[in-house]
């Protein structure tokens, strides 16, 4: 290599490790300000923390969770731990997924530097790193950002230990591998994945003796996977109603597909996929909101990997294979958050699509400024929303702090504060939370006990007496999770399918009783106040 040609190398590699620096701590720092900006828990988080608040170690590993939720018993015990050092909060409750998240990113490095020459791997790096999907789980109580460290982990051990032939390096990786699956539930569909591609590969190339070694690291993940599933993961199966309500929303993949419109839910959910969890669809733009460009280096790039290295590109694809399988089983939804385990896999493929079609490119800076067109949705949704948090992912968004709060403020000696059914996970966390001066009365749901409007009112009106006596009462009920877990879609039918609808029934009954001082409306939260009539 000549001078001009070594310092031509050099200035590329510095060029490609300053910008793999400014990825890195970007990424960390928009996942730390969404952090500190501690939104509001979301009902979603409300079902999983109510567990965390309510039970203690023991009760986690042997009870189920409330509101039929479900989470990897090492997540549970991950994030009960740091409750119990930070006190019961909405940090303390996101501590383990920022972790997981920040981890993650530093993880990825070493992986995609195996799978893939610069810069695309610097390209791949950026789309996890400015992700808005990936970015929120860093920031939400549930285990999706765990289930992607998981991910990251398991492809990182892989090209570590694919080739190791020593005992000890054999034990290392598949132990590793069986402590992994007790923190995530999908690490199953990686490991498998490996454990089938690599194992046929094996048979298939008549290498009895890799084959025979190999049982060691995956006998230890099917032994760790069997004990955890009959010690803990069976009680936290999938319950029909999960399986009703993701079965009603098309979630599971149709197998076999029977029909046209069943044929598109592949299409539907590739494109899905771009725009979520991996951010690569300009949302922001309605014209340019259907963008093929990454499905075209998607489907580009599983064809690179199968014709440079059939065994690294099925170690890539049995997993996803796996996962698909396990959908049309109903074993698995896909579906937003579900597809965030497996993302690495996919921008992997993204950028081997985006390194195969830029190889004749000679300019290292063109190169670069064409990554930069793939991943620009990523990292303009992530700025927008910096500077606008309140968006970010707004049917997500919910006011439950804000709305207690508004009443805690206002609160005076003697008033009745109420809260409807719909919202009272809400309120029985965030009581635990914050010490607020009101002790609400809780509303009971009669829906299932009443078979119209006129019956429901004179229950709800019996339960109202609790408050009678007080010349202040404050309603607070929820507009957007207006059914309770186990509930069927639309039903009871009279409830939802009246002209009415169910809060504005709500609202009519408090407006007999007295007059309207105050409101607080949100997107989800709604807070009332009323004077009773004497």
């Amino acid at each position: 290599m000549n001078t001009i040609t070594y310092s031509a190398f050099l200035d590329k590699k510095k060029q490609r490790n300053l910008l793999l620096v400014i990825f890195l701590v970007t990424g960390i720092l928009i996942r730390l300000f969404h952090f500190f900006y501690n939104r509001s828990l979301w009902m979603d988080e409300v079902y999983l923390s109510s567990s965390f608040l309510k039970m203690d170690a023991m009760q986690l590993l042997t009870h189920p969770l409330y509101y039929q939720q479900k989470a990897p018993i090492g997540f549970l015990l991950l994030v009960k731990f740091t409750l119990n050092i930070f006190g019961p909060n909405e940090m303390a409750l996101r501590l383990i997924p920022l972790i997981s998240g920040i981890a993650a990113l530093f993880l990825f490095v070493p992986v995609a530097n195996y799978f893939l020459k610069k810069p695309a791997a610097i390209m791949a790096i950026g789309i996890l790193c400015f992700s808005p999907a990936l970015v929120y789980h860093s920031v939400e109580i549930k285990q999706y950002a765990t289930e992607l460290l998981a991910t990251v982990a398991v492809l990182y051990l892989f090209i570590q230990y694919q080739a190791a032939r020593k005992f000890k390096d054999l034990l290392i990786w598949g132990l590793s591998g069986a402590l992994i699956l007790w923190c995530s539930y999908s690490a199953i569909f990686l490991l498998g994945g490996i454990a089938i591609s690599m194992s046929l590969s094996y048979l298939l190339r008549k290498k009895w003796n890799l084959f025979a070694i190999s049982i060691l690291p995956f006998g230890l993940w099917l032994v760790s996977f069997s004990i955890n599933y009959l010690l803990f993961t069976y009680k936290h199966a999938q319950s029909e109603w999960i399986a009703y309500w993701f079965r009603s929303y098309e979630n599971f993949m149709p197998f076999p597909p029977t029909s046209i419109s069943e044929l598109n839910w592949f299409w539907l959910n590739l494109y899905r996929l771009m725009d979520y969890p991996l951010g690569l669809i300009w949302n922001f733009n309605p014209l340019l909101k259907v963008f093929i460009l990454p499905i075209l280096l998607l489907l580009y790039g599983i064809y690179s990997f199968l014709k440079e290295n059939k065994t690294l590109a099925w170690a890539l694809l049995t997993p996803c294979l796996l996962t698909l399988i396990a959908s049309g089983l109903e074993l698995y939804p896909l579906t937003e958050r579900f597809w965030v385990f497996i993302s690495p896999i996919f921008i992997l493929f993204i950028a081997k699509g985006f390194e195969r079609g830029t190889a004749r490119i000679p300019s290292n800076n063109t190169v670069i400024m064409l990554s930069f067109v793939v991943i620009l949705p990523a990292i303009v949704q992530s700025a927008i929303f910096i500077f606008q948090p309140e968006q970010f992912y707004v049917h997500k968004k919910s006011y439950q702090r804000e709305a207690l709060q508004f009443i805690n403020h206002r609160y005076q000696d003697g008033d009745a504060v109420y809260i409807y059914w719909n919202n009272l996970p809400g309120y029985k966390v965030y009581k635990i939370m914050y010490p607020f001066k009101f002790n609400a009365i809780e509303g009971i749901d009669h829906r299932k006990q009443a078979n119209s409007y006129s019956n429901y009112e004179q229950l709800l009106s019996a339960d109202f007496k609790q408050f009678s006596g007080s010349k202040r009462v404050w309603l607070i009920f929820n507009t957007q999770f207006q059914t309770d877990i186990g509930d069927g879609i639309d039903e009871p039918s009279w409830y939802y399918k009246d002209t009415i609808k169910p809060m504005d029934h709500l609202l009519n009954m408090f407006n007999k009783l007295g007059k309207p001082l105050k409101k607080y409306v949100t997107k989800d939260v709604s807070v009332y106040l009323f004077e009773v009539h004497s």
